[in-house]
């Protein structure tokens, strides 16, 4: 395995990155010890135990992750589950199950919702093994616990200096939709795809780590800036993205122009593609089907030193300060 001579941070305790959302998470893990078997503890895209059960979990909540006027009822449940999934893939896990709990209004149709649930388990291999249902006088609410297995995960702290930056596909499209929903006009059938049926991507993952070329790595939900803004802090190095190297989806071109698309891929999220680390001249490509091959990008680096730097065609370099989407405001230590 690529990293078997490097020793992550804290695999028990990895480190959070910057934004409010994370400084709240770590008032909640305070003198919070961690039981012995587990192995890799909150801080990473999933819980992973010391006998390689992975556990992650993901809340979906109308008007704040997506709108009915937006999505139709399966795809609104396929989508949530994609994005738990999501989680699996970004640790190099084979996904065993999923748990989904339903709280829904009485319009819902909870069926079609389902209908959707299962096809995601279907498209990623699993099946459902449970979950909870429950009314709700407000918003549709669905939340999705997937169970995972592998033998030796990917983490975010294990990128090192000199690694190249990959990623799975093009990035930006999804956000892309949201911005033309939200101004009340179409935004076609490939930028409509990419935010209602996003995919995971464990097949790749599963063939990155088989072929040992996996390094870091984490699902691109949050916007490829804020992610790799994870795995800067993670690893405890300095990551340096190529704006020209950056696979903008083609779709966005229909609606916006250059800077604003380069704005979407970076800080926009929801992609759900992988952006990983490996070593430079590592058979990545090779690992990876023909199909899959075709739509990686080599985005970036990682080099001593910290945060995330985007580079411009002329070579200067700027810092990124803001990241990805946060559900929660800077606050206070």
């Amino acid at each position: 395995m690529r990293r078997s001579a490097h020793a992550a941070p804290d695999e028990r305790s990895p480190r959070l990155g910057g934004g409010g959302e994370f400084s709240l998470i770590r008032r909640f893990l305070e003198a919070n010890p961690l039981p012995l078997d587990v192995r890799v503890g909150p801080g990473d895209d999933a819980v992973v135990f010391v006998d390689g059960l992975v556990v992650s979990t993901d809340v979906s909540v109308e008007d704040v992750h997506f709108r009915s006027a937006w999505l139709s009822e399966p795809e609104t449940g396929y989508r949530a589950v994609t994005a738990a999934l999501s989680d699996l893939a970004a640790m190099a896990a084979t996904p065993v199950g999923v748990l989904v709990s339903l709280a829904f209004p009485e319009r819902t149709d909870v069926e079609a919702v389902m209908s959707g649930v299962k096809d995601a388990c279907r498209e990623a291999g699993t099946h459902l093994v449970g979950g909870d249902l429950s009314r709700s006088p407000g918003p549709l609410v669905l939340d999705a616990v997937v169970l995972g297995r592998t033998g030796r995960p990917a983490l975010r702290s294990m990128a090192l200096p000199g690694d190249e930056l990959w990623v799975t596909g093009p990035v930006g499209a999804s956000a892309g939709a949201v911005r033309v929903l939200e101004a009340g006009a179409d935004p076609g059938p490939e930028l409509r795809r990419a935010y209602a049926r996003p995919r995971a991507r464990i097949a790749e993952a599963a063939r990155l780590a088989h072929a040992s070329v996996l390094g870091a790595c984490i699902d691109v939900s949050d916007g490829l800036s804020g992610d790799a803004g994870h795995i800067a802090a993670a690893s405890g190095v300095r990551i340096v993205l190529d704006a020209a190297a950056i696979p903008i989806h083609p779709a966005l071109a229909a609606h916006f122009g250059a800077e604003e698309s380069l704005e979407l891929a970076l800080h926009g999220g929801e992609d759900y593609e992988l952006l990983f680390s490996a070593r430079p001249g590592a058979p990545v490509a090779g690992a990876l089907q023909a199909h899959e091959a075709a739509s990686l990008a080599r985005v970036g680096h990682a080099e001593v030193g910290e945060g995330v730097w985007l580079r411009a065609p002329d070579g200067r370099e700027r810092r990124l300060l803001r990241g990805g989407y946060s559900h929660v405001e800077d606050v206070a230590p």
